[in-house]
């Protein structure tokens, strides 16, 4: 199925295709492997709203071709939309040569056509051997330029094959899809940050080396700099986080990336706008996880997430107080589908698991592990507690490590 995100309905020009009219249809609609969504600035405005609908459409198998304004035609975006998985990309000014469109449609580009603004590491997972490309301009048949007002005749339009791809067509690029998971916490002292070092280090017992990104969300007292003795791998002064440029800097401890706060960041803004941009362009790793606090977020993060991780604390002095069971049951109810929750330190004293249904229990870990990864600013080394943390393996890790799709 073609679907058209765009100002003008084209319905009668690409036969048996569907038009989104605005953003929200957009954001509502389900795609399927094999579909194809041309979506255009106009229909979809914000750039946080379009890496929202490319992120879960290319999780969801569709392809997508992105229609943009040159006002907003930047190389920084081109590299964006590349490494989202989105070769087919155009910017026009006051007309639409709808041609183009008609070939992207037809002829799906790969990374070796956008090789400017895909990453390396991409580039050398088309071949196993490196190989020598040389750039040869290929002269191309232009279909008129623009429609002439006058104009009863449209320009030759080849319906796209839908069929099995013929032998001589090259396959396509198989793309690693991402995963977002968000760590956050109802109540002080529930161990959120402990929680996510733990799945950081899962994840990146089962993924090569650099894999896996930990984010340390900025609404929340600063601990990842401290925690992991940043000072002695790089200058506090020179680091530069993505509050600042939008950019960032990443360090590397553990074969794990790390994005801490800045040592003594005193902001609270939740920036959710901003961090889902950032996230997004940081997304060619195969796993991001993102540590909340004992804060909700915005709906913006928790909506992109691939996997909300709630952690609620064993004291039971907690589930007396009405405000958060209604926070739990507020987010049960709007993310149920993409939530687990944790119940951490978990102790055979306790007995109220049927309160929360299908969480997965993690047990109060020996404290002198902790302490001693905290002393030696590494992760803990969970080669030990295989059992302990076997319902959060696969629960949680397992359904999430990446799987090859096709581009």
């Amino acid at each position: 199925m073609l679907y058209l995100a765009f100002p003008a309905d084209l319905r009668e020009r690409y036969a048996e295709s569907t038009w989104l009219v605005y953003d929200k249809q957009v954001l509502e609609t389900t795609f399927a492997p094999g579909d194809i969504l041309l979506l255009s600035t106009w229909v979809v405005p914000h750039r946080a709203e379009q890496l929202q609908v490319i992120h879960r459409a290319r999780q969801e198998g569709a392809r997508v071709i992105f229609v943009g304004s040159k006002e907003d035609e930047t190389d920084e975006w081109k590299r964006q939309l590349c490494s989202l998985g989105v070769y087919d990309f155009a910017f026009f000014g006051d007309e639409v040569v709808l041609g183009v469109l008609d070939d992207f449609i037809e002829h799906p580009r790969t990374p070796l056509d956008v090789r400017t603004y895909v990453d390396d590491s991409v580039l050398r997972t088309t071949n196993e051997e490196p190989v020598v490309v040389e750039e040869v301009k290929e002269e191309k048949v232009v279909l008129q330029t623009t429609e002439p007002e006058t104009a009863s005749v449209r320009p030759r339009w080849r319906r796209p094959r839908w069929g099995k791809p013929s032998p001589s067509t090259p396959e396509r690029l198989q793309i690693v899809q991402p995963r977002l998971v968000v760590v956050v916490g109802l109540w002080p002292r529930a161990g959120v940050t402990a929680i996510t070092y733990l799945l950081t280090k899962l994840f990146a017992q089962h993924l090569p080396m650099r894999s896996v990104a930990c984010v340390e969300h900025p609404r929340p007292w600063p601990r990842m700099w401290d925690y992991f003795q940043l000072d002695e791998r790089m200058s506090a002064e020179g680091y530069r986080h993505w509050t600042v440029d939008g950019v960032g800097q990443e360090i590397e401890v553990d074969g794990v990336d790390l994005v801490p706060l800045s040592p003594g960041w005193t902001g609270s803004t939740d920036g959710s706008q901003p961090m889902v941009q950032y996230i997004f362009r940081q997304m060619r790793k195969p796993v991001t996880l993102v540590d909340v606090g004992a804060q909700v977020p915005s709906d913006m993060l928790l909506g992109v997430a691939d996997r909300i991780v709630c952690v609620l604390d064993c004291d039971p002095t907690f589930l007396s107080i009405a405000e958060l069971g209604n926070q739990y049951r507020m987010l049960t109810a709007q993310y149920g589908e993409s939530m687990v929750t944790v119940l951490n330190k978990w102790t055979r004293y306790a007995h109220y698991d049927d309160l929360f249904e299908d969480a997965v229990r993690v047990p109060y870990l020996d404290p002198n592990t902790m302490q001693q990864a905290l002393w030696a600013g590494r992760f803990p080394d969970v080669s030990a507690w295989a059992s302990e943390l076997h319902e959060l393996t696969e629960r949680v890790v397992k359904p999430l490590l990446p799987t090859r799709v096709g581009g």
